[in-house]
């Protein structure tokens, strides 16, 4: 797997310091906004709303307060609908080691903590893709620098940064870091092929710990890598026993089946912590009953797979697929490369096959693997939105890339890159159309849109440079190396263009200006108390700042006997649709109006303590004030406000040793079971304990050996 052409210690030293140099030179041109204002909010220009802060910036703030104000564990969370468990949510990020560094200690303000973790985790996804790139697929130090600042840079990656899904952007570092050490575990003596495995378990787990649903992907490409190694893996490796040395499925499979189930078994031991309380806790929510319309939410229209080459300047993060024509040329050239050498061959086999099924799954309900999968695949029913999937894309197509330049660079060694005929005339093809296809459209069109004008400039360019590297033997290797930094620095310059309108800051003052007023308000109030807000009116960072505890909120993790409760109450029907939104809001209203028109039910709302309504509209059917006739009594309006008292509201259960939900007259709508929070954490202590003594050990042995 690795390339013959090993790079000297210094010079692979030299190398790897100055790529994290330029990876984090990258990663603060990224993130500069939060670079010039350490204290502003990663928040994509223009948007309303963030899940940093709907869901990421408020955990944090729980579990800070409750591990070092109050001294307990985070189990139970009281400041959104009426209760939730919190340890056992996976969108916590409680179990994810580096959060434990950054996010939750108390003496670093929070938002700085965030936008650092943020920038730490850019660099780490470049590093990990280099190392994967030149270890694995031998594409030496140009090609695995462009493979991580394709990786690191992705538009994919920094529009779910700038929606705030820091979860997904965390785990997004890991995918790469995972499938070297599963392609590390399939080669070599079987103490290293099981120190590998080990190592691989332990990244995914740490990667599920971070985003259940990014490690769910992971495995699917881990899985893909493994089947295709066992079935057209190399014939022959030096470091393998004699009777494997001529490389057969039976072979194979054996050679894999320890180290595959070392790579598992350490997995499931270390994410227990996360996955036992999750899974404990799943029946009873709402997740577990989605439809298929349910998980095919935001599935890829067809005509975004054009989006590969035509930049979506500030588009919707579900559906950014920009990977760029530089990156694309570069890694045809990479599996062409590939599938030359027989020994590399079955890896050009599967980051192919990755890229597909990546394009194929994203495209959900208007592509139909999705569909088929979701009934056959047990588990794959949990997942919801298919073009999440385009993470298997981009590292495909990042690592063949870097491969692809890796092989131009170094023209002149055993592995030359010699072009066919077709292939030139491709080449010329790929750099001569898109200029005519812009020329064209000013033509007859006018102005040009600004992702077809980049198009048009940078694939010539790069078609022109990757022809001159490939198509002449006299580029003395000086040359060769400007040439190759001029096609880094032009992917760089690519997705940056695109990147820069996906990412922004906001000042704290706008963060919390919504709703402030009223949540102030609320805080001093005497006695325990909810707060009801059909609109939204009260964010959910709002409500943790000033500790108000609402009835409704927005987590995709809802215990199914309070939604049904909470949506009666709200004055809705049944709802047969999974919804994160609670009360949930039908699929394309404006969340802030969708429910102007509906009152709810002061008895019902009053048995879960709720004492205020809040709303930005005034609610129908209110009694304007008589408190003789019960209802919603009218108390002020704050900064687009309006404030209602709930006179029938009783007063909310206190709380108990045990977290339970329940009603003012004693019935129990859920009560928390504490043993798989203690079960789980018990497996992975033990797990960790006996892999690193076994590691200790084996390692020992080996250098020994």
């Amino acid at each position: 797997m690795n390339s013959p052409d090993r790079v000297p210690g210094k010079a692979r030293g030299r190398s790897w310091v100055l790529s994290v140099l330029v990876l984090t030179l990258l990663a603060l041109v990224l993130g500069w906004p939060v670079v010039r204002h350490p204290s502003w909010w990663l928040w994509k220009d223009g948007a309303p709303v963030s899940d940093l802060a709907v869901t990421h910036w408020p955990n944090a703030v729980f579990a800070r307060r409750t591990l070092w104000q109050e001294g307990r564990f985070p189990i139970w969370r009281p400041t959104i609908m009426s209760g939730v468990p919190f340890a056992a949510n996976p969108l916590t990020g409680l179990y994810y080691p580096p959060n434990w560094l950054l996010l939750f200690l108390p003496w670093i303000p929070l938002e700085t903590s965030f936008n650092l973790s943020a920038l730490i985790h850019l660099v780490l996804a470049g590093v990990w893709m280099k190392g994967l790139v030149e270890r694995e697929l031998g594409a030496g130090s140009w090609g695995s620098l462009l493979a991580a600042v394709a990786y690191g840079a992705s538009p994919k990656l920094l529009a779910h940064l700038g929606a705030g899904h820091i979860g997904w952007t965390q785990a997004w570092a890991w995918l790469p870091g995972v499938l070297l050490c599963a392609l590390e575990a399939c080669r070599g003596d079987a103490r290293t092929r099981l120190l590998w495995a080990a190592a691989g378990g332990s990244a995914l787990a740490i990667q599920f710990c971070a985003d259940v649903r990014l490690a769910a992907y992971t495995v699917i490409g881990t899985g893909l890598l493994l089947t295709t190694y066992v079935l057209s893996g190399p014939d022959f490796d030096e470091r393998s026993p004699e009777w494997m040395r001529h490389g057969t499925v039976r072979n194979r499979l054996i050679k894999a089946s320890s180290p595959a189930l070392l790579f598992v078994g350490a997995f499931i031991g270390l994410a227990a912590c996360q996955w036992v309380p999750s899974a404990a806790l799943l029946p009873d929510t709402t997740r577990a009953a989605m439809s298929l319309s349910d998980g095919a939410v935001w599935s890829l229209p067809w005509r975004y797979l054009g989006g590969l080459v035509l930049g979506d300047y500030g588009g919707f993060h579900e559906w950014m697929t920009y990977i760029g024509p530089s990156t694309l040329i570069l890694a045809a050239v990479g599996v062409r490369s590939l599938w030359r050498e027989r020994e590399r061959r079955w890896l050009a086999g599967w980051l192919v096959t990755l890229a597909v099924f990546g394009a194929w799954f994203s495209l959900g309900r208007h592509g139909g693997l999705f569909s088929f999968l979701w009934r056959l695949v047990p588990g794959l029913s949990l997942l919801r939105v298919p073009p999440r999937a385009w993470v298997l894309v981009t590292t495909s197509v990042a690592a063949a890339a870097g491969v692809g330049l890796g092989d131009l660079a170094r023209r002149t060694s055993c592995r030359s890159f010699h072009p066919s005929r077709l292939a030139g005339y491709m080449l010329l093809g790929a750099g001569a159309l898109p200029p005519m296809l812009l020329a064209g459209y000013a033509i007859t069109m006018g102005r040009p849109p600004l992702n077809l004008i980049t198009f048009g400039l940078i694939t010539p360019l790069s078609a022109g440079i990757i022809a001159r590297l490939g198509c002449s033997m006299a580029v003395a290797k000086p040359i060769r190396s400007v040439m190759a930094a001029a096609l880094v620095l032009l992917v760089a310059v690519d997705l940056l263009a695109v990147d820069l309108t996906l990412i922004g800051a906001r000042p704290p003052v706008e963060v919390f200006e919504r709703g402030r007023a009223a949540a102030e308000w609320l805080a001093d109030q005497p006695a325990r108390f909810r707060v009801y807000s059909p609109s939204y009116s009260i964010p959910q960072h709002v409500a943790e700042t000033y500790d108000v505890e609402l009835a409704d909120g927005v987590d995709p993790v809802q215990l199914e006997a309070y939604a049904g409760y909470l949506t009666r109450a709200a004055g809705l029907p049944a709802q047969p649709d999974y919804s994160v939104t609670l009360p949930p809001v039908p699929e394309g209203d404006t969340i802030g109006h969708a429910l102007s028109d509906v009152c709810p039910d002061p008895a019902l709302l009053g048995q879960l303590g709720v004492r205020y309504v809040a709303a930005a509209y005034p609610l129908p059917l209110s009694n304007g004030g008589d408190d003789s006739e019960g209802g919603f009594q009218f108390v002020d309006r704050m900064d687009g406000v309006f404030l209602y008292r709930n006179l029938e509201a009783k007063g909310p259960e206190p709380p108990q040793g045990t977290p339970t939900l329940a009603l003012a007259d004693g019935t129990i709508l859920y009560a928390y079971r504490t043993w798989p929070l203690m079960l789980g954490g018990a497996v992975s202590a033990a797990t960790a304990l006996a892999l690193a003594g076994w590691t200790i050990v084996t390692w020992t042995r080996r250098q020994d050996g």
